[in-house]
């Protein structure tokens, strides 16, 4: 498997924009992108302006065609103007032990 964890802090105002955008992402992921294991947005108490995005694939392929779908497109044209900096918590790489059953 292959994913990583980032953390994004959202520009004032723009929250529902960001988390309407991935929720689509994840639509998508989940209808047409059998190698996209794992695309999970998740908020920490105590960090209102922060959202991380946790995603796993089955391998660096599939990765990369989750990377060229239209939700991911339109993210980066939307980017700078939803986020205010981003930060990989867990750098995109392969995982070396998992529950997850085959």
């Amino acid at each position: 498997m292959y994913g990583g964890l980032a953390r994004f802090v959202v520009r004032a105002g723009k929250r529902e924009e960001l988390l309407e955008l991935l929720r689509w992402d994840a639509r998508v992921a989940r209808d047409g992108e059998p190698g996209t294991l794992r695309l999970d947005v998740w908020e920490v108490e105590g960090e209102p302006g922060a959202v991380y995005v946790y995603e796993v694939y089955e391998d660096v392929e599939a990765f990369e065609v989750h990377v060229r779908n239209a939700p991911v497109t339109k993210f980066r044209q939307v980017m700078g103007s939803v986020i205010e900096s981003g930060t990989m918590v867990i750098p995109f790489g392969e995982c070396l032990i998992s529950n997850r059953r085959e």
